[in-house]
This record gives structure tokens, sequence and C-alpha cells, in this order.
């Protein structure tokens, strides 16, 4: 009990002006007192480990305990982790070299470790694509750049500035679906699948759509203030409003103006087809978020890393009567058997 109001006092102390922006917000939605929405919140992060910002995403405040129950918070997913995956063995997810090579039958273009190759070899490679996209070896800390071949004297000249770059991994270049590009033509833009390994079965958890914001081109979509939309896994549908990082909510591009809800995701079947095989073969991270890029008739696998996003996709009009992922986690996470 000491432990647990220790822990409560800590958290109030830290949080002081982000529970005052939060307890103003639900008040303006409710006929609730300060003083109670104040103590309903602290009740919430002793009971499911909720924080202010989950206890407003989630909508606490307008639900019963039996469905507050069935929400995924971070700290409940922490808790979950040990089962999910070893923190120490994530090498797949954080080097580019060993992802490809694993993967390599789902990326669908050419790539090369310049390191690895002789100069004809990735002179080929950029005479044939004429734009390369060059990439850092890490995934973890991500950098890109898109290389026109037109703009260097010479393959060797193009090479000399990924390398400078530190961008040992050169691609072909993705032209992607048409709908995407008019969408956004500033950034690639990604479909992620979430998958959930349980012994030998895989399920897709969640889907997302997440279009770039740039008023120029960047390819990389993490470099703007993205925005991102819930797919409806079983039709491949976006039927509600984006959400940027910040919150700001969305039912045209703010860029381009165009439609974003109301579509179909082109080539959807395929990336949740890949997915699972993908996750398949992965036997000791069983909770990952594969990444795709979207052609006019593919799904090219980009990346994968650990899913943080599992706040985004309990927003209560997301979900089937507005109940969360515990009881998911709960029937489905194995909890005999730490990675």
């Amino acid at each position: 009990m000491k432990k647990c109001f220790k822990k409560t006092w800590s958290y109030l102390k830290k949080h002081t002006c982000g529970l005052h922006k939060t307890i103003n917000y639900v008040r303006r939605r409710t006929d609730h007192l300060r003083i109670y929405i104040f103590f309903d919140i602290i009740r919430c992060f002793i009971m499911y480990g909720a924080n202010y910002n989950e206890y407003r995403i989630f909508e606490f405040y307008l639900i019963n305990r039996k469905l507050e129950d069935t929400y995924l918070t971070k700290i409940r997913h922490d808790n979950f982790i040990p089962y999910l995956y070893n923190k120490d063995n994530l090498e797949l997810l954080k080097d580019r070299r060993e992802f490809y090579k694993k993967f390599d039958k789902h990326l669908k273009r050419n790539t090369c470790y310049t390191k690895n190759l002789s100069f004809k070899q990735m002179e080929e490679l950029i005479l044939s694509s004429k734009i390369v996209v060059c990439k850092s070896a890490t995934l973890k800390e991500e950098k890109t750049k898109v290389l026109n071949l037109n703009d260097y004297r010479s393959p060797a000249f193009l090479l000399e500035e990924a390398n400078k770059n530190k961008l040992f991994v050169l691609e072909e270049y993705i032209e992607q679906n048409e709908l995407l590009e008019e969408i956004n033509p500033n950034n690639m833009n990604i479909l992620s699948i979430v998958t959930l390994k349980d012994k030998n079965n895989i399920d897709v958890i969640n889907a997302t759509m997440k279009f770039g914001t740039s008023d120029k081109y960047e390819y990389d979509y993490k470099k703007s203030d993205y925005i991102t939309g819930f797919v409806d896994i079983n039709t491949g549908k976006i039927t509600h409003k984006y959400r940027s990082r910040n919150g700001q909510i969305y039912s045209k591009h703010p860029i381009t103006g165009e439609k974003i809800i109301n579509i179909e995701i082109p080539n959807f079947k395929k990336a949740v087809d890949t997915a699972k095989k993908c996750a398949k073969e992965v036997d000791d991270i069983l909770e990952i978020e594969w990444n795709f890029a979207l052609t006019k008739n593919k799904a090219i696998l980009m990346s994968a890393n650990l899913w943080e996003d599992y706040t985004f996709s309990q927003i209560p009009e997301f979900l089937n009567k507005k109940v969360g992922l515990m009881p998911y986690y709960r029937y489905h996470v194995d909890k005999s058997k730490k990675l």
C-alpha cells in the first residue's frame, strides 16, 4: 500500500500540468466536478496503470468499470513484454542487413550493401535504376536519402555522396501506387500491419495507413508530422478520420486536400499475407509491426519494428462495442514462458 501511494504521489508531482489540462478537457465534455475527475484519474492509474492521456483517449470518463478493464495501457503492455520478446535479442529489427537477408524474398526490389560488393556490381544497380534510395545500415536510427544519377557526373560520384553520409545500403527506387501518389506525392506513404504469434497461429491485430505531410519531397514520411488512419483489417478500408501525432483530426490530406477517408487500401490482402508469412519465420519476437510500400500491384516489405502505437488502435470509435485489446492479450499471450 505504501509503495502504491509513493508511486502515485511521484506521478502526481511529475505530471501536474498534464493532469490539469486533462481535467479541464473532461470538464468541458461532462458535468463532473473537477475534484471528481481528479480522483477518477487517480483511481484508473491505480487500477489499470492508465496515465492521464490514456484516461482521456480511452474516454474512461464515459464508460463503466467493466469496459475500463478491457483497455491495454502502456503499463499493462509492459507487463506482457517478457512474454513477447527479449529486449536483448532484437538484432533482426535493428540491423537492416540482417533483416534484408532473412526476408530477401519479400523485399521485391534490388538492394545491396556497398561494403560487400565490387564497384561494378554497385554501378550496375545504379545504372539500371537511375534513381536509388540510400539508407543507413541500422533500422533503429534510420537515415534515408534519394539520389538521382542525373545529378552526378557518374555512378562513382553518387556512391561517394552515399558513403559520405554513411548510407551503405542502396535500393532500387519504388514508384508507389497511383492512389497514394495522388494523396501525397512528397513521401513514401506506408501501410503498417501488426501481427501477434500465438504458438503456430498468426493473428493480425492492427493495421494503419501513414501519410506524410511534407510540402516538399522528403521520401521518409517520418520526417514530417505524418497522419495515421485506422484500417479495418476485415475490409482493408479506412472509414474514420485520421490523427496526427499532436492530436489534430483530418478528413482530407492537409497539403494536397485529397480525400483520405472511405478509401480502400490497394494490395491490402497481399500485405497481410506477407506479414503473416514473415511472422511465421520469427520465433523469438512474437509481436511485430511490419511496414509496407504499396505499388501498382505489389505490397513491398520495407522494415519492421516493435509495436508502440497500441494506444491509437484503441481509440473508442475504432473499436467494436468499445472493447479494448486487454481480453485478447490475456487469452493469447502465453505467460508460462519468458522469451
